[in-house]
């Protein structure tokens, strides 16, 4: 389960964070597995910004461990104050394998009446290096309460190929002088027979 992206840009900002997740499920391969994404963005244009990942996981009883590199774009097609829409690529790397990926799709944003936002991620994935390549779908859905400018209440949904989940989350916004300290957490409820039981996902980052 990733983040769920906005495809909104601002030239000059530097974002630095992580973005955490912890799969509590017995049916999965490997239980209370814990992965984290630290992050460096920055936007180089009105249009257009990159950031640098590292993907670490812990596996229950051993070493927290890199597993992977990525460098992600997104392209801004248009945004105003009520909606945005961009485009966005994945490059991945594992680390100390050949084996690696590619991800395209699309964001959406959209404000609702008043107080309501909507983010939409449609994206496709494809791995190279592996016996198992092939095109994997997979959409995201966030919703947002977004009255007050500093907590806001939301419903996220998270789909692939059989799992599919949704759950509540809390999306935060402190500002501190020029920069902006932002927090997210939530948890996912698996919707069919065969997808994840629960997952728990956070998310702290800091707009310099």
């Amino acid at each position: 389960m990733d983040e769920i992206y906005s495809p909104r840009v601002t030239a000059g900002d530097l974002e630095i964070g992580v973005v955490g997740a912890l799969l509590d499920s017995e049916r999965a391969e490997i239980d209370n597995l814990r992965a984290d994404q630290w992050e460096v963005g920055y936007g180089l244009s009105e249009r257009l910004s990159a950031e640098l990942n590292l993907n670490a996981i812990k596996r229950p009883g051993g070493a927290y461990s890199l597993e992977e590199y990525e460098i992600e774009l997104i392209g801004n097609f248009f945004q105003d104050n009520k909606s945005a829409v961009g485009l966005f690529i994945e490059l991945s790397k594992e680390h100390g394998q050949k084996a690696g990926g590619v991800t395209l799709g699309s964001l959406y944003e959209r404000q609702l009446y008043t107080h309501f936002r909507i983010l939409t991620n449609l994206l496709v994935s494809r791995s190279f290096g592996e016996d198992d390549e092939q095109l994997e779908p997979t959409g995201s859905l966030q919703v947002a309460y977004t009255k007050s400018d500093t907590f806001q209440p939301g419903l996220e949904y998270y789909g692939a190929e059989n799992n599919h989940l949704m759950g509540p989350a809390i999306l935060a916004e402190f500002r501190m002088g020029s920069s902006i300290l932002e927090l997210q957490a939530g948890v996912a409820f698996g919707l069919t027979r065969d997808s994840d039981d629960m997952i728990y996902r956070w998310e702290l980052g800091i707009e310099l």
